[in-house]
């Protein structure tokens, strides 16, 4: 077995770079997201001690219906979106139902015409090994039945 050796790592002092990078992420990155579950631990506590001072809970529900409310907002606003782009699309389609036939038509003839074509030259292509295949069965054939042969 190969021993691995250990990567030494270099003694030195951190670059600028990296100690703007470490400055940056502290302020950038860690403030914030601390900032943010300050506020949230915050709102919690204010709920919780909300509910504890009052009786049957008043002030919960109407948190709850405000938190309810803001959740489905997001909901409501993404079926808004999607059904406009729906009823955009529908719109798109009718027109161009109307406004297609005037150009398929040309182009279902251009198509016609090349598909035409195109099954004349394939039959001409193979039209001469057909007749070379055609007269060696009929050859065969007449063979077979002036000499008594059966095929079945």
């Amino acid at each position: 077995m190969n021993a691995q050796t250990p990567i030494k790592k270099s003694v030195s002092s951190p670059s600028e770079s990296y100690a703007r990078h470490q400055k940056q992420r502290f302020w950038q990155i860690i403030v914030p997201v601390g900032l943010g579950v300050l506020l949230i631990l915050v709102i919690l506590a204010l709920v919780i001690l909300s509910a504890v001072r009052s009786d049957a809970g008043g002030p919960v529900s109407q948190w709850a219906d405000a938190s309810m409310i803001w959740l489905s907002m997001h909901a409501l606003l993404f079926a808004l979106v999607f059904t406009v782009i729906l009823f955009g699309l529908v719109f798109v389609m009718a027109n161009l139902l109307n406004v297609l036939p005037k150009y398929t038509l040309p182009l279902q003839q251009y198509a016609k015409l090349i598909s035409g074509g195109i099954i004349s030259g394939a039959d001409k292509l193979v039209a001469p090994i057909i007749a070379i295949k055609s007269f060696g069965a009929r050859a065969s054939a007449t063979m077979d039945a002036l000499l008594g042969r059966r095929r079945d």
